[in-house]
């Protein structure tokens, strides 16, 4: 039975009142709380409200029979994962076995031992156990799997980029070069790799800041030039080395009233997804539409591997792509379209990704709305 210091709690339902009071004393008796229904229909509803552990439950009832009742149970989100026990005084083997195909745990006949109930209604509380036990062991086992690959891909996203600015300055300022495109070389990687590492821990700011409540939906007007043609331009030169045919088409005399920041912020992430997986040479469309006064349409469409339709909803979650394994192909924290997500729906609008016969199209829709500030 149950050890732990709350008692489980079963719903017993039976038409035969002296039985019903019976099996309430018995288990009582053996440290259970009890709930009892004389009648079927108020058993169905008391499952519901009380959602016992466990319920026993007479097969031959006025109403609605026993069948009927499990019937009920198994269609009811809030009950259908209840242990149902089926006890009754039909013994053939037909009656058991439609007990059993009917989703009972267990099928005990009338009259019965008392003690032989109670030993089946502890073992199916064992079992019941056992089962939270290994489900809640594989999904430690996950959670730790999954943790350690963060920690791996966090330190080695951090650290990169770190060594190398640090290079390419020890190279800059110790070595002598008579070639000043040498030198060149040495300080534009620098302040590449800086911006890259700025992007990640702007990232893990933005998303502690969310996770602490801080609201992200105070539009201003948004400056085209430097809030999303800039911020694209520099994501470009992350990736000069692909030589990808980049198309920008900026609608003429749009207006967007958005968060600066993390405007900027959505925008680069989506560049940068369709920047990252797209194979050399290849184009990508950067479409930026007007939606309105203050609202826009951002589509950005790359013709690489694309993304299988049952995965359209689970890349948006965080640290998608880092839980991939520590050998995974692509670099990042996988939290691009997480945050973009985020950000439009704290505008009311959304990032969706399209339907595409090649390649992947992925959708910002930012509602129309005036800015918070004249």
């Amino acid at each position: 039975m149950n050890t732990s210091k709350k008692p489980h709690t079963i719903l017993v339902i039976d038409d035969d009142r002296p039985m019903l009071l019976g099996l309430k004393t018995l288990l009582e008796r053996s440290g259970y709380d009890v709930i009892a229904c004389e009648n079927s229909v108020d058993g169905i509803k008391q499952s519901g409200e009380s959602q016992p552990d466990l319920i026993v439950c007479d097969i031959m009832m006025p109403s609605l029979d026993g069948y009927k009742v499990r019937e009920a149970m198994s269609a009811n989100p809030l009950t259908h994962n209840i242990p149902f026990l089926f006890l009754s005084a039909r013994a053939s083997q037909d009656d058991k076995i439609k007990g059993f195909e009917d989703g009972a745990d267990d099928y005990i006949t009338k009259p019965f031992d008392p003690r032989e109930l109670v030993a089946r209604i502890n073992a199916v509380f064992r079992r019941q156990d056992k089962s939270h036990q290994s489900v809640t062991e594989e999904i430690n086992r996950q959670i730790e799997r999954i943790q350690s690959e963060i920690t791996h891909n966090f330190s080695h996203e951090l650290r990169t980029p770190m060594m190398q600015i640090l290079m390419s300055l020890d190279m800059a300022l110790r070595d002598k070069y008579d070639d000043p495109n040498e030198l060149k070389y040495f300080v534009e990687t620098a302040l590449s790799k800086s911006h890259h590492l700025y992007t990640l821990i702007d990232d893990l700011t933005f998303l502690s800041n969310y996770d602490m409540g801080n609201k992200i939906n105070f539009r201003q007007r948004i400056d085209i030039k430097n809030d999303f043609s800039l911020p694209i331009a520099l994501r470009l030169e992350q990736y000069e080395d692909k030589k990808l045919q980049v198309n920008i088409n900026i609608a003429e005399g749009i207006k967007i009233h958005a968060p600066r920041r993390e405007f900027r912020q959505a925008c680069s992430h989506l560049v940068d997804n369709s920047l990252k997986f797209s194979p050399p040479m290849m184009s990508i469309l950067i479409d930026l539409a007007a939606n309105g006064d203050g609202g826009c349409i951002l589509t950005v469409t790359d013709y690489g591997q694309g993304i299988p339709t049952e995965l359209h909803e689970k890349v948006f979650k965080r640290y998608y792509q880092v839980s991939q394994g520590i050998t995974r192909e692509y670099g990042g924290l996988g939290v691009g379209l997480t945050i973009a997500r985020i950000i439009a729906r704290s505008l009311d609008g959304d990032v969706t990704i399209l339907p595409t016969e090649q390649g992947c199209a992925v959708q910002m829709v930012l509602p129309p709305a005036p800015p918070d500030m004249p």
